[in-house]
């Protein structure tokens, strides 16, 4: 006891800036710019530092060193941190909120919707809506793509998830839901918005649970958290299923929009991309777009590549934030208890060492080397080709890390893969609208999706 107390005396404090007001300046920065701010104090001070992030003392931490001596504490690390209007909005049901066996019985909850036997259920229902949604498209020539995406996976994930699609009242839900999350006050109008959104949205789910039990519709959360039971060995309460099936389709559809906008977003730059995309469905006989096939077909090494780069290059978000409840080292700087502390993938997203060419879009970094049916290594123009394959999960994590890291990256990696074949398939190039040619705009808390009035131009096979 005495060695540790000793080595706690030794350890440094953590590199930060100061002066007048600076935890209220640190805040609003990040707010700001949440990107930018992280990348211009890891160049200041390194991959681990301190601020202060929606008010509260921070320890940021990144890349594969510090990130592993994060999972070794996080027993330390559970309580969240989250902002009051998250905190209340994301209610007792969710994981974020959660900690101890409560959090570990709700995840394990979780954890059927995104085995291997239902992803293959799911194929069907995503490959309609994506086929749907990408068709739509091309007719029109044009899409608000954030705007679209969210509606688009708002309907996709409640009919898996519920059973059914959303009405246009409990779209309008999820989204004033959404835009409370990050209220800076519980008594703002936005706060009070978001609480009448919960409401509708647990209703309605509530309603779809009854009519679940009826044998009316299917939904996969009903079957699934109907047979869970909770921290004390009862079954999960209608309240905690309803609740939770509208945080898996906030989750899931949030996300999943954001990601399809940036995949669109780096691939106009890559006009390429199209053809390696397109040539691997070929190739894994995905050319008949009213067939689903099987979870093998869509095994798709290039447009996972893509998709991974995507989430590289423009992460939806950074880490989770909980406290600590002693205090802790983490690469030789003591943070003392009570300090909020995130793993942040964005540090390390951007590290030379992990990601040669940082800033260059190239989804074969992520591609394994392939050996051809002759017995030879297969040739690739890129020069670190499968470097990212290789890397531990310490220094990839796109979901978060540890025990609350996103579930459904799965799915959601799924989803996005199917979407860029389906639309490769229908649509030859797009573009940004002239008004967009400097800057795309985007909205940056809680999630990094451009703003609805963002517009793509599309050109189809029909209309070249």
């Amino acid at each position: 006891m005495i060695g540790f107390v000793n080595a706690l005396i030794q350890l440094r404090p953590l590199p930060c800036r100061t002066g007048l007001l600076i935890g209220l300046r640190e805040s609003i920065a990040y707010l700001r710019d949440p990107d930018g701010f992280i990348a211009d104090r890891n160049r200041q001070f390194g991959p681990v530092f301190g601020t202060t992030l929606f008010f509260r003392p921070t320890a940021v931490v990144g890349g594969p060193d510090a990130v592993q001596e994060f999972t070794r504490v996080e027993r330390s690390i559970s309580e969240s941190a989250l902002p009051a209007a998250f905190t209340a909005l994301h209610t007792p049901d969710g994981a974020l909120n959660q900690s101890g066996n409560r959090h570990r019985v709700t995840r394990q909850g979780y954890s059927a919707l995104f085995n291997s036997s239902n992803l293959q259920s799911y194929l069907p229902i995503i490959n309609h809506h994506m086929n749907q949604f990408t068709s739509s498209i091309a007719q029109r020539g044009t899409t608000h793509i954030a705007l679209d995406s969210k509606r688009l996976c708002l309907n996709l994930f409640a009919e898996i998830f519920a059973g059914e699609s959303l009405n246009q009242q409990e779209i309008e839900a999820f989204i004033s839901y959404n835009d409370a999350l990050l209220s800076l006050s519980k008594q703002l109008p936005s706060f009070r918005r978001g609480q009448k959104a919960l409401g509708i949205l647990q209703e309605c789910m509530r309603s779809r649970l009854e009519r679940f039990r009826q044998g009316k519709i299917d939904g996969a959360c009903f079957k699934i958290f109907s047979d869970n039971l909770d921290e004390d060995n009862q079954p999960w309460s209608s309240e905690r299923i309803a609740t939770a099936t509208v945080l898996m389709v906030w989750g899931a559809y949030i996300e999943v929009a954001a990601l399809m906008s940036s995949c669109l977003i780096l691939c106009k730059k890559n006009p390429l991309v199209r053809d390696r995309i397109l040539n691997e469905a070929f190739e894994n006989q995905l050319g008949d777009r009213d067939t689903s096939g099987s979870l093998s077909d869509w095994d798709l090494p290039y447009a996972e590549g893509v998709l991974r780069e995507s989430l590289r290059l423009l992460p939806p978000a950074g880490g989770g934030f909980r406290i600590t409840s002693e205090d802790i080292s983490i690469t030789g700087y003591k943070i003392p208890a009570g300090t909020v502390v995130t793993a942040d993938p964005r540090i390390g997203n951007f590290m030379p060492s992990l990601f040669p060419e940082p800033k260059a879009f190239e989804p074969q970094r992520w591609i394994a080397k392939q050996i051809s049916e002759d017995g030879h290594q297969q040739v690739s123009r890129c020069p670190f080709a499968g470097s990212a394959s290789r890397l531990s999960k310490e220094g990839w994590f796109p979901g978060g890390i540890g025990t609350h890291g996103c579930p459904g990256l799965p799915l959601a990696e799924l989803s996005v893969r199917i979407f860029l074949v389906r639309w490769m398939q229908v649509i030859q190039s797009w573009e940004g609208s002239a008004e967009y040619a400097a800057s795309i705009p985007y909205t940056l808390v809680p999630i990094r999706i451009p703003t609805d009035d963002y517009q793509l131009n599309v050109n189809s096979f029909s209309s070249s």
